[in-house]
């Protein structure tokens, strides 16, 4: 028996040891060498831009895609499909009607191997899509723009989410049977969507639509499913703690005898609404506890939609800036208390001279320098402008930081935005001349799309490429 022992416990320390290397990568390529097998190229058919690409390895391993336009340099990459042999990989930034070729990459780690080159061709887009014409680049800021995409979108019916590069071409969109009211673009680099009919007045709407690149839906929000019940615009974007935020439409009832009205007459105004990404409400706030409709003398006329909020921008310390329209002011709001901190604007908390009185503002933010940044429509003077304040709130003072003022063929009456891009440049979103520009902060222009379609913002898209994957 003892004899018997011996040779086993010398097979079982045998196949252990032969475990045990091959626990080791370098022994499994040398024993079984990676290998990438069948490539299989998936057009979507919803989307003309968008491509799957299924890829087998004879084991398991990291991979990604390279891609080019054809006779081209510039290199494009997926995403790493990690640590398994069947690997779903996306071609997701591409232009129409252009030839490419793309390559598979596959790597365990102490050894890559790269496929053959395969072709691929796009075809024009027809969805909802707008033109966009590069009418102008000076020649100093080219150098600059390269690798700059925007996002943008088209609010009518049939809508879209759109991404453009710095020449104006689309790389990548989303269509939408409802309009997509506004878009952002998230940390997490997902398009963020307020989406609605075109008969949901003030750029509103009854659906957040969350998608990653690929088109996958990682949120979606409804109102009258779960915590959703209330319609929401202008506004969509995410906190810093990864929650979801927006102005809603709110209503009460208000005794209006006084004026005309009736007993219990209903008010519309607006509020804010935090829901987290699985559409659990989490934190709500109405002006219409703030503020005495019978402070208007024409609340009879105002009542369906009151004071008009267009923007709401969540700043670091929590609290919230509220763009209100119709009273060309800006209000903070205390989230833990609900409170109205301050106002500025006409009528506000801060005296403000002729010149830093904005009218019928959009866009209203805090900027890395901490100054408090609006689009200013200014349909008092119809003299749209860039502009921006250094605040003292205790001593309500506001200092005028940034003054752009555009040439009167840009003046908007409704919509746009303006935010700064690089640090020294101002990238402005223009709804009535159907405009987007980029200026320096002396208000030359350095970069002109002509849009053919009416969009609401636009705003730059960090992390939309990618770098070379490392393995």
């Amino acid at each position: 028996m003892q004899k018997l022992k011996k040779p086993l416990i010398l097979i079982a320390l045998i196949l252990g040891g032969i475990a045990l290397l091959w626990q080791l990568d370098s022994v499994k390529d040398y024993v079984a060498p990676i290998q990438i097998g069948a490539i299989d190229l998936v057009h979507v058919p919803e989307n003309r831009l968008r491509f799957k690409v299924n890829v087998k390895t004879n084991r398991n391993s990291d991979a990604y895609l390279k891609y080019w336009k054809r006779n081209s340099k510039d290199t494009l990459y997926s995403t790493v499909s990690k640590n398994t042999d069947s690997h779903t990989l996306w071609i997701v930034n591409t232009t129409g009607d252009t030839r490419y070729t793309f390559q598979v990459i596959a790597s365990t780690g102490t050894k890559t191997v790269l496929s053959k080159k395969y072709p691929l061709e796009t075809r024009s887009i027809y969805q909802a899509t707008p033109y966009f014409t590069l009418e102008h680049m000076d020649s100093t800021f080219s150098k600059e723009m390269e690798n700059k995409y925007f996002l943008t979108q088209i609010l009518s019916e049939p809508g879209s989410a759109v991404i453009i590069d710095h020449k104006g071409e689309i790389v990548w969109y989303e269509p939408f049977k409802k309009g997509v009211k506004v878009s952002h673009w998230t940390p997490e680099k997902t398009v963020l969507c307020i989406v609605g009919a075109e008969k949901i007045p003030s750029s509103g709407g009854d659906e957040i639509i969350e998608m990653d690149l690929t088109g996958k839906v990682v949120t979606h929000l409804q109102v009258g499913k779960g915590d959703m019940d209330k319609l929401v615009h202008h506004e969509v974007r995410t906190d810093k703690d990864g929650n979801i935020y927006a102005l809603t439409f709110d209503k009460k009832l208000f005794d209006l005898t006084s004026v005309g009205g009736v007993k219990q007459d209903t008010v519309k105004g607006d509020g804010i609404v935090i829901f987290s990404r699985e559409g659990k409400k989490l934190w709500e706030w109405t002006m219409l506890d703030h503020l005495d409709p019978l402070s208007d003398p024409e609340i009879m006329k105002h009542k369906k939609d009151w004071v008009h909020a267009n923007s709401v921008y969540r700043e670091e310390d929590g609290n919230f800036l509220i763009s209100y329209r119709d009273l060309n002011q800006i209000w903070k709001i205390d989230f833990k208390t609900g409170k109205v901190l301050w106002k500025l604007g006409e009528k506000g908390d801060f005296p403000l001279t002729e010149d830093q009185l904005f009218s019928a503002q959009h866009f209203a933010h805090t900027t890395v320098n901490n100054e408090l940044m609006m689009l200013d429509n200014g349909i008092k003077n119809e003299t749209t402008r860039a502009l921006s304040f250094k605040l003292d709130t205790k001593n309500k003072t506001a200092q005028t930081v940034l003054d752009i003022k555009l040439p009167k063929e840009y003046y908007t009456t409704a919509k746009g935005n303006a935010q700064f891009i690089n640090g020294d440049k101002v990238v402005f979103s223009l709804t009535d001349p159907r405009s987007f520009l980029i200026t320096d902060l002396k208000g030359k222009i350095l970069w002109k799309i002509l849009i053919g379609g009416d969009p609401y913002r636009l705003e730059q898209t960090p992390g939309f490429t990618l770098n070379k994957p490392k393995f």
